[in-house]
């Protein structure tokens, strides 16, 4: 062997060596990158201000809060039929023609007048012409306020109860959605961070890779083997390069539905978290002490979630607008009694004089005695909409019980797979050092050392998935218990 290979030999052996500590440094710190972003702080905290800011920016949370707004202006509405109302009027008519009375006042007089003037030899009773009355007015106007004020009206508190209760569904709907854009959030995060370490490992395994491929070479020409195992691992790097393409495109994808929900352009960087290994447990127990709960266990956390999820709230809401709609649809059967009160001027022209003046005060009764059975058909339909909205209403019940439980079976086998994860990338890690060093003296062949390799990143990839993975299980288990944000919603716009 000459010299000049040796040398080639040994840099490539030492370049191994270099890459695989480099590559069990990643390992234990899978986030961190040779072009690493500023690290922001512990996961939870960067997340909850991530939260923060997705709740003040967010276009859906924005639409459901200008369906609480217009739900709470219905309620104004209903409100405010109790109210007096006043109105003015104001009416001027010109006529011309039209319908008349003919009054024959001089064929009744005429005859008395002509007789009493021959007994007093004296013309003093005038003849008298017929008259003809029109109906309309040529000129008249017609002025005046109207005071109404409802005595008795069963449809307006039917009618409040529904219009509140339909604007505590709007709200409580408002909450269910930020407690799923929290979820939402949260998971598409934990996927970007999964995304940053499987590429972090990917671009380890690749320098690996090259490094191998480097080392077959300098074998291959100092003939210690054959050409076939440079090319072995020439496609050996080929194909990590084709999975770091893959990763850097998962990158890509979370971070902009990260960006999404935060409503932000989805090239916007993001800060990157902590994550230990620890992380899962001491959420976990974070949980447990935010519940009351000493551990999370399903029965007390499925009974928790009933009391805790807004999507329950909501429904509950619906039923009670529901029975205020029977309500209001059986108050068609009850009369309606109100006061009505006008006054104003009246006459040929604008006067107040005492024959232009007047007032007008009414009581009016009304109660409808046959509508063809639509009174009776919407009492049925009103009804059967609360039958519905009750049945609605249990069934999501049992899904937020079997939310609670599959959650936190999910979150369960995620932790106790993180001892086993592990245990096995330690596993994985030291066959690879034996078998780098069995190949360096080539007492395998490139088979078994791309299998030790293969075995290290899949051990490696499984390790950030698992964590992962639990992570996202808390996530959801937040989620199944209701488990809102921390701060309040962001204030409703004027």
């Amino acid at each position: 062997m000459s010299s000049a290979s040796t040398r080639d030999y040994l840099s490539g052996s030492l370049a191994l060596l270099t890459l695989g500590f480099v590559f069990a440094l990643l390992l234990a710190v899978p986030l961190s990158r040779a072009d690493a972003e500023e690290i922001a702080g512990p996961v939870d905290q960067v997340l909850e201000a991530l939260v923060r800011e997705a709740l003040e920016r967010n276009l859906e949370l924005d639409a459901a809060g200008a369906e609480v707004q217009a739900r709470l202006a219905v309620l104004d509405q209903a409100r405010a039929r109790y109210l007096p109302a006043l109105d003015f009027s104001a009416r001027y008519s010109a006529a011309d023609g039209g319908r008349t009375i003919n009054f024959p006042v001089g064929d009744l007089l005429n005859p008395v007048y002509a007789t009493l003037n021959q007994l007093t030899g004296q013309t003093r009773f005038p003849t008298v012409a017929n008259q003809q009355i029109s109906l309309l007015r040529a000129r008249e106007q017609d002025t005046k306020l109207t005071l109404t004020q409802p005595l008795y009206d069963a449809r307006l508190g039917a009618a409040r109860d529904a219009s509140a209760s339909r604007a505590d569904a709007a709200a409580a709907a408002r909450r269910a959605l930020a407690g799923r854009l929290q979820r939402d959030l949260a998971t598409a995060y934990y996927r970007w961070l999964e995304a940053r370490a499987r590429l972090a490992i990917v671009d380890a395994t690749l320098e690996l890779a090259r490094a191998n491929e480097r080392v077959n070479d300098s074998l291959y020409r100092n003939g210690k083997i054959t050409r076939d195992l440079v090319y072995r691992a020439e496609a050996d790097a080929l194909e990590v390069t084709q999975s770091r393409l893959a990763a850097e495109n998962g990158v890509r994808l979370a971070q902009s539905y990260v960006n999404l929900i935060r409503n932000v352009p989805f090239d916007r960087p993001l800060p990157v978290a902590t994550v230990a290994d620890g992380d899962p447990e001491r959420l976990c127990a974070g949980l447990a002490r935010r519940l009351g709960q000493p551990a999370l266990a399903a029965a007390p956390l499925a009974d928790a979630a009933v009391e805790r999820r807004p999507e329950l709230r909501e429904l509950e809401a619906t039923v009670a607008a529901a029975d205020a709609s029977e309500r209001l649809a059986r108050a068609a059967f009850r009369p309606q009694l109100a006061l009505a009160v006008d006054a104003g001027t009246q006459g040929e022209r604008y006067g107040f004089s005492s024959d232009d003046r007047y007032v007008l005060a009414s009581l009016v009764l009304r109660f409808s005695l046959y509508a063809g059975g639509g009174d009776s058909a919407g009492v049925a339909s009103a009804h059967a909409l609360g039958r519905e909205a009750r049945a609605e209403r249990g069934l999501a019940e049992q899904r937020v019980r079997l939310d609670v439980e599959q959650s936190l079976d999910a979150l369960e086998v995620a932790r106790a797979s993180l001892d086993t994860a592990a245990r096995r990338l330690d596993a994985a890690r030291g066959a690879f050092r034996i078998a780098e060093r069995k190949r360096d003296l080539g007492q395998i062949n490139q088979a078994e050392f791309l299998d030790a390799r293969r075995a290290l990143t899949d051990a490696d990839l499984n390790l950030a998935v698992t964590r992962f993975s639990a992570l996202t299980s808390l996530a959801d288990l937040e989620f199944a218990l209701g488990v809102g944000p921390r701060h309040p919603l962001p204030d409703l716009a004027p």
